[in-house]
């Protein structure tokens, strides 16, 4: 394969990288059905038990394990190097796992003492092995482009982020920060979401959407000015949030990320302006309705940031719903239907090609499932939000019952890839 695919000679086995995206979508599926049968406990302030459960399996079973697995076989593709550990890999793999349950488990039965603190002692010794192992690969790089340096970037925010939680779960065992909690939890909060996320799926995006929409001859120079601001507003925000009174800085970084991502935005945009092909497949249509949604919950930021609208009910949840299943989840399930098929076809079927009768990409999976998870998701996402806002409890049961509709398809359709 040449260097315009996402499997090259450098890609590890795909033992490797089908456990991570697996165990991701296995977490998407527990998520649905542990919130469609806690309905009751979601709602008002966002620091509750099972909320905080359920945002850590979001956010670490679904969310950083799909990521783990893509950068293990994206990062030797983007940067053209080997992995530095594919055993590193391995061993990271169970490390965060039993690190995610203990965490889960911890949150939801709000123990911090015998479960959340030795957890974030295990997540963190889990992130540093893969630090070390990208630090690594890092270091073969003999060329570097725009999307290593997000990667390397996203990489400093994962240990940064990594760090804080140890740190606040150590405050839940024995307080010690003066300040209040809440405020370094949003802290710790945004790092993950933007500084290590973000900055993931910015750095792979410029590799993926340009080889998925065959797009050429656009400036990067929006990507480039992205990746000043959104670091200038990280890594400001970081500093002023260590004190009681953040003073007017608060308010100049948070407008310097925000405008950042809209900047990401418009180089998106100038890239699929560009694209040879015009028709959008399935897993572009959910990426392009995650950028969408990434723009809106950019201006809920901004709203929560500069006006605090306490008086609007559930106004934090929404916002973090519109995160995680508007932006984050379109995002992952998008490039899931790109991603797994393509890697199951390229290991099982790229030899024999040719040769004889080999099935096509499409015919890989079921894009009409597709396309209803694509539907469900939207549906309930906006229904949900209307939902908490009106807090209208029977739409947010329905709109918990559209994700875990979704969740299943999902796991269906993932299952038809690694059948074929």
């Amino acid at each position: 394969m040449s260097s315009n695919s996402i499997a090259s000679a450098y890609s590890p086995p795909f033992r490797i990288v089908i456990k991570y995206l697996s165990t991701s979508v296995i977490s998407f599926f527990l998520l649905t059905l542990l919130q469609l049968l806690e309905f009751n406990s979601i709602g008002g302030h966002h620091f509750q038990p099972k909320i905080l459960a359920l945002t850590h399996i979001a956010t670490l079973g679904w969310i950083t394990m799909v990521i783990f697995g893509a950068l293990f076989q994206l990062v030797p593709v983007v940067l053209e190097v080997k992995l530095y550990s594919e055993r590193l890999a391995e061993i990271q793999y169970w490390i965060f796992l039993i690190g995610v349950i203990g965490l889960v488990y911890g949150f939801w039965n709000f123990n911090p003492e015998s479960f959340i603190f030795p957890s974030a002692i295990i997540l963190n010794a889990a992130m540093l092995l893969f630090s070390f192992n990208l630090i690594m690969t890092f270091r073969r790089v003999k060329l570097w482009n725009i999307a290593g340096y997000y990667l390397a970037a996203a990489i400093f925010y994962l240990v940064v982020t990594a760090i804080a939680g140890l740190l606040l779960s150590i405050n839940l065992v024995k307080p010690y920060i003066k300040i209040d909690h809440f405020q370094y939890l949003n802290l710790h909060a945004h790092l993950a979401f933007i500084g290590w996320v973000s900055f993931i799926v910015m750095g792979v995006s410029f590799k993926l959407i340009p080889m998925f929409t065959l797009s050429h001859e656009y400036s990067l120079k929006p990507a480039f000015a992205s990746f000043i601001l959104l670091n200038f507003g990280l890594l400001g925000i970081s500093t002023v949030m260590h004190y009681q009174d953040t003073t007017i800085f608060f308010y100049v970084f948070v407008i310097s990320i925000g405008t950042g991502i809209f900047v990401y935005l418009f180089q998106m945009y100038s890239i699929f302006k560009k694209r040879v092909r015009r028709k959008l497949d399935i897993g572009l249509k959910f990426s392009v309705i995650a950028f969408v949604f990434l723009g809106i919950c950019v201006i809920l930021g901004f709203i929560i940031a500069l006006i605090n609208p306490s008086g609007i009910k559930n106004f934090s949840l929404i916002y973090g719903y519109l995160i995680i299943f508007g932006y984050l989840s379109m995002l992952i399930i998008g490039q899931l239907h790109k991603i797994l098929p393509f890697l199951r076809w390229y290991h099982k079927y790229s030899s024999l090609a040719g040769k004889e009768s080999v099935p096509m990409l499409k015919d890989m999976y079921s894009e009409k499932i597709g396309y209803a998870i694509f539907y469900l998701m939207i549906t309930g996402i906006i229904f949900l939000s209307f939902s908490f806002g009106l807090n209208f409890q029977i739409g947010v049961i329905i709109s918990f019952l559209l994700f875990f509709i979704a969740s299943i398809l999902l796991l269906y359709n993932m299952m038809l890839v690694l059948k074929r």
